[in-house]
């Protein structure tokens, strides 16, 4: 005859059934977790049109337009920026709010070539610089300017992804420019080498110093023996300074690539005008990856909770562009 079970032991086994299921469902909750964490970390945020938001501090959200990827590149390429970062001194040092930004901005880029650093000590360049992680170096270049408004470029990178060969400032013998420009020959631990040549044209003067870009980027060519080349910064190429149809006069498409072309807006003011720029040599084209945009920190972060404006950051949005490491062939 068969045993008979009481209720108790009923209980008692359906009690452990529903232990070893809610156990079950546990661990699979924990492992879909981490790897949705995983994935997290690993992905880089969106930066198409339409935008995505993902965290990056707090009160910060990420948006930003064109590609794929913001900055911080996936493996085998590099992210390069450009950033008119806007009379950047001790005034703007004594800003937390504005310092946290522009150092979060940086610090997710490979290299960010800078214009527009007006302090007349290096201290506030110094400051900043700690502020970064510490395999971040940098290059500044001389003072530059007629008037006693001078400026200096700072260009930015990671010493674990980059070595810098060389630097050297454009010496101008025709005193076309108001700023000369800053050139620095970079190499990659895969043997990606390249130039950038980072520039702020004079608004009244723009035409003669974008037209002559053509000789600056010759004499860098021919000076570190290297073709593939990065021309970038704020070249106030657009509005009443210039017309922007002009721009493949000089930067002819059968020998460079606009990487940031006439369509896009770079500055933080309501008039949307393709101020700063990217422009590449044609031999840099296959490092190239495609994706590029602006980093619209306007809307990346929450500027409801700070207590700053956008343009106390700046009034140009930096620019930026992805690069592979391992597809340099010259």
């Amino acid at each position: 005859m068969a045993k008979k079970t009481s209720r108790t032991q009923k209980t008692t086994g359906g009690i452990r059934v529903m232990v070893i299921v809610l156990a079950i469902a546990l661990v699979l909750c924990v492992g879909v977790y981490l790897l949705m964490v995983t994935t997290t970390e690993t992905e880089l945020p969106s930066t198409g049109t339409t935008g995505t938001s993902d965290t990056v501090t707090d009160g910060v959200s990420d948006t930003t337009t064109g590609g794929t990827s913001t900055t911080t590149g996936v493996s085998g390429t590099i992210s390069v920026c450009s950033f008119n970062i806007q009379i950047f001194g001790v005034s703007k040092m004594s800003k937390p709010e504005v310092v946290d930004i522009l150092v979060d901005i940086v610090s997710q880029t490979d290299i960010t070539a800078i214009q527009e650093v007006r302090s007349s000590s290096e201290e506030p360049v110094l400051q900043f610089m700690e502020r970064l992680p510490p395999h971040y170096d940098y290059v500044l270049g001389p003072r530059e300017g007629r008037s006693s408004s001078k400026e200096q470029y700072w260009v930015i990178y990671d010493a674990n992804k980059l070595e810098l060969i060389a630097t050297d400032t454009w010496s101008d013998p025709e005193d076309i420019y108001e700023r000369n420009p800053l050139g620095a020959f970079f190499r990659t631990r895969d043997n990606f080498d390249f130039i950038i040549i980072d520039n702020h044209i004079q608004p009244s003067g723009a035409l003669a110093e974008i037209t002559a870009l053509s000789e600056v980027i010759g004499y860098y060519r021919d000076l570190w023996q290297e073709t593939d080349i990065l021309v970038l910064g704020d070249f106030n190429a657009d509005g009443s300074y210039y017309d922007e149809a002009l721009l493949e006069t000089t930067f002819p498409p059968d020998e460079y690539a606009i990487i940031i072309g006439n369509d896009v807006d770079t500055t933080v003011g309501a008039a949307a005008n393709t101020y700063d720029r990217f422009i590449i040599t044609g031999t840099a084209i296959e490092d190239y990856t495609g994706n590029s945009g602006v980093i619209r920190f306007d809307e990346r972060y929450d500027f409801s909770s700070l207590s700053i404006e956008p343009r106390n950051v700046s009034d140009h949005y930096p620019i930026w562009a992805e690069f592979w490491v391992n597809a340099d062939t010259d």
